[in-house]
């Protein structure tokens, strides 16, 4: 039976977590092992956006055709998972300030349901959070490997919600994140936007995206608890 929980969606990367060098390194190693060609993330403006996305975007921007690039996404995504998967351990990934006890106190509320919502392909999201030991609080999300595009994962996590009848129809739905496009995706589907300043963006920007809140990080748990409605 659906409760009336609320959904509070959080996305990992300066969001929740801090330091994942490895994943950069995979992206690497696949623009030249998959694609033969030797380039950089930091060619484009990847701040926000979804694994495949950034694959994208930087190789057309290289001179490869999407046809190309789309038709090599599978090995790109087989290759990615086994360079994150072989040197994970040995990164420093922790949880940004905040967090795991902003997640303990959630996780203990009978009236809050967590999901994540992120752009990280899906076996390299759950890696991370693993490694910050923030893994045991979600038991399901939408990843990079469910959709290229950010605002559709925030669909598919309230889908699954629904169907599983975590929440209703009519449940409030928060999103935190730490970009403009997080916040733009919590606007596409109704959510209320929760920015946090643990990333890149000012909080001007993350207002002018559309953030209803803004956090300087989830050490604010007062505030957001307010902002949820919990208190």
């Amino acid at each position: 039976m659906a409760t009336d929980k609320k959904l509070l969606l959080f996305d990992i990367d300066k969001t929740l977590t801090f330091g994942v060098n490895v994943h950069r390194k995979a992206f690497h190693g696949a623009f030249e092992k998959v694609y033969g060609v030797k380039t950089t993330v930091d060619i484009i403006d990847h701040r926000g956006m979804t694994d495949l996305q950034i694959v994208l975007n930087v190789l057309k921007k290289v001179g490869l055709s999407e046809c190309e690039i789309k038709a090599k996404f599978p090995k790109c995504v087989e290759f990615m998972v086994k360079e994150f998967n072989k040197h994970v351990l040995k990164d420093t990934i922790k949880p940004t300030p905040g967090a795991k006890e902003l997640l303990d106190f959630l996780s203990s509320r009978d009236d809050v349901f967590l999901a994540i919502v992120t752009g990280n392909l899906e076996p390299i999201g759950w890696g991370k959070l693993k490694k910050a030991g923030l893994a045991k609080y979600f038991s399901f999300g939408a990843f990079g490997t469910d959709s290229m595009e950010r605002n559709e994962l925030a669909r598919i996590a309230i889908r699954k919600a629904l169907k599983e009848k975590l929440i209703k129809n009519d449940s409030k739905v928060f999103l935190f994140g730490d970009t403009q496009r997080d916040m733009i995706a919590a606007k596409s589907v109704g959510a209320i936007a929760c920015g946090v300043l643990t990333g890149d963006f000012s909080a001007d920007e993350l207002k002018a995206a559309g953030a209803d809140f803004v956090f300087r990080n989830l050490e604010e748990k007062k505030l957001i608890l307010e902002a949820v409605g919990l208190v």
